[in-house]
C-alpha cells in the first residue's frame, strides 16, 4: 500500500510510480461521518498559555535582520535507528510548522504529529504554512505546532514499527522526534496536548503508535490506513497474483545465492520494494542471509507452498486486529479521540474492507471511535480531509496547561 507508488502492473510485475502527485483541486466528494460509538466532547481549548518566566520565551531567537522561519525542514539525531542492517543513517529529516504568534508571544502550544505514507515526505495536498495559517486566522483550529516526521527508508517505507533489520522507527517517533520537539520548541510536553495522524502507511503508523502509547499521544486521526480484514493479506497486491509471488521467490533465491556483502547491496533491487519493506518490518530475520526476512511461500516444483506460521506474522502487520484490540483495549479507552477516515473507491480494495472491519471490532469491544468514509480514492480530497476534518477534530481534543 503506497501513497504515490505501489499500484502494480501485474502484467509486467512492476510498480507504477506516482499514483497521484497533487490532490489540492479535488473538492467533489464530501465526507460522510458514521459514528459507531459516542466520543467525548471536551471543553474548548484556549489558543495559548503563558510561560512561567519571560526568559523561556525565546528558545528560537529571531535574527535582527530577517524574520525567523515558521516552517522549516531540519535534521535531528535518531539514536533509535542506529542498530539496523540496511545502513540507515541516524540523522533524519523532520519538518516543523510554528503557529503565527510563536515569535511574538511566550506561549506554549499543543502539537500534532503527522506521519506521511510510503515514499512520501509531506502532507499530500495540504500546504504548510499557508493552509494552516488560514485555518488559524479563520478560527477553524487553535494555534498549534505541526510536525511532519517522514518514515521513508532505503526501501521507501519503515511502517513506523521497530525492526532489528530496518531500525526502531516506532521509537524514533515516540522518543527521538517527540523528545526533540519538547526540548527545542515551546510545546506543551504532555500527552493531552499531543495528537498523531498520518496517511496510508502513516495512517497505520499513527493508529499503531497511538494504541501502544496513550501516555505520549491522546488522540489519533488515521487517513486511508493500511488495515487488513481476515482476507486482506491474501487480497493485497503482495499476494493477490501467483505470478508475483513466484517473481519474488526468484528474487529471493538470487539474493541468497550471492556472497553476503554483494547480497547486502543487491537486496535493494527487489521486484517490488513495498513487499520487501513490509516483510522486513513485520517478518524480519536478521540472522538469515540477505534479504533478512522470512517469506511465507516456497516453491515445490510448479506448486507454491505456504508456511502458515510465517503467513501469520505477515498478517499481524496490518491485520491481527482482534488480538490487537484485546491487547490494547485499555490503552485505546484512554484516548480522547479516534477516527479512521477512508475512501470508498480506494484502488486498494482491501483498505475499505480493513477499515470497516477495524471499526466493527472496535464497536464490539466498546471502544469509542468514528469511522468516516467519502466518495474518493486512496489519495483524493486529502487537502479537504486534512483541513476540514482532521485538524479541527484533533484541535478540539488537544489541551494545554
Amino acid at each position: 500500500m503506497h501513497n504515490r507508488h505501489h499500484a502494480l502492473s501485474w502484467a509486467a510485475g512492476l510498480v507504477v510510480a506516482a499514483l497521484l502527485s497533487g490532490c489540492q483541486g479535488a473538492q467533489n466528494a464530501p465526507i460522510s461521518s458514521v459514528p459507531t460509538a459516542a466520543l467525548p466532547t471536551p471543553a474548548s481549548v484556549p489558543t495559548t498559555a503563558r510561560l512561567a518566566t519571560p526568559a523561556a520565551a525565546a528558545i528560537e531567537a529571531a535574527s535582527p535582520t530577517k524574520a525567523p522561519s515558521r516552517y522549516s525542514t531540519l535534521f535531528i539525531q535518531a539514536p533509535s535507528l542506529r542498530n539496523n542492517q540496511l545502513g540507515e543513517k541516524d540523522q533524519r529529516a523532520i519538518s516543523v510548522y510554528l503557529p503565527p504568534s510563536y515569535f511574538t508571544s511566550g506561549a506554549r502550544y499543543p502539537v500534532i504529529y503527522y506521519l506521511p505514507g510510503y515514499t512520501d515526505a509531506s502532507m499530500l495536498g495540504f500546504n504548510l504554512p499557508g493552509d494552516a495559517d488560514k485555518l488559524m486566522r479563520d478560527g477553524a483550529i487553535h494555534e498549534m505546532i505541526i510536525v511532519v516526521a517522514n518514515g521513508a527508508n532505503r526501501l521507501g517505507g519503515s511502517f513506523y514499527v521497530n525492526s532489528p533489520v530496518t531500525g526502531d522507527w516506532e521509537d524514533f517517533i515516540v522518543n527521538d522526534v517527540v523528545g526533540y520537539v519538547d526540548t527545542h520548541y515551546r510545546s506543551v510536553a504532555q500527552a493531552s496536548a499531543r495528537a498523531i495522524s498520518g496517511h496510508s502507511m502513516g495512517g497505520f503508523g499513527a493508529l499503531n503508535i497511538a494504541m501502544r502509547h496513550p501516555d505520549v499521544f491522546s488522540a489519533v486521526y488515521s487517513l486511508s490506513p493500511g488495515l487488513f480484514d481476515p482476507n486482506g493479506l491474501a487480497e493485497s497486491q503482495m499476494f493477490e497474483l501467483e505470478g508475483f509471488i513466484k517473481r519474488f521467490l526468484d528474487y529471493q533465491q538470487h539474493i541468497e545465492s550471492l556472497p553476503a556483502e554483494q547480497a547486502q547491496r543487491a537486496m535493494l533491487s527487489a521486484p517490488d520494494n513495498f513487499t520487501l519493506a513490509y516483510g522486513l518490518a513485520f517478518a524480519p530475520n536478521p540472522a538469515k542471509h540477505p534479504p533478512y526476512l522470512d517469506y511465507p511461500y516456497a516453491q515445490a516444483g510448479e506448486q507454491l507452498v505456504r508456511n502458515d506460521a510465517i503467513w501469520k506474522r505477515w498478517d499481524a502487520g496490518f491485520g491481527g486486529i482482534p488480538d490487537k484490540i484485546q491487547q490494547y483495549k485499555a490503552n485505546m479507552l484512554r484516548l480522547n479521540g479516534l477516527v479512521v477516515d477512508y475512501g470508498r473507491q480506494d484502488q486498494y480494495e482491501w483498505i475499505p474492507k480493513g477499515c470497516e472491519y477495524f471499526g466493527a471490532q472496535l464497536t464490539a469491544a466498546g471502544i469509542p471511535h468514528e469511522l468516516r468514509s467519502f466518495d474518493g480514492s486512496h489519495e483524493s480530497n486529502l487537502r479537504e480531509r486534512i483541513g476540514t476534518y482532521m485538524l479541527p477534530f484533533l484541535s478540539e481534543r488537544l489541551s494545554i496547561e
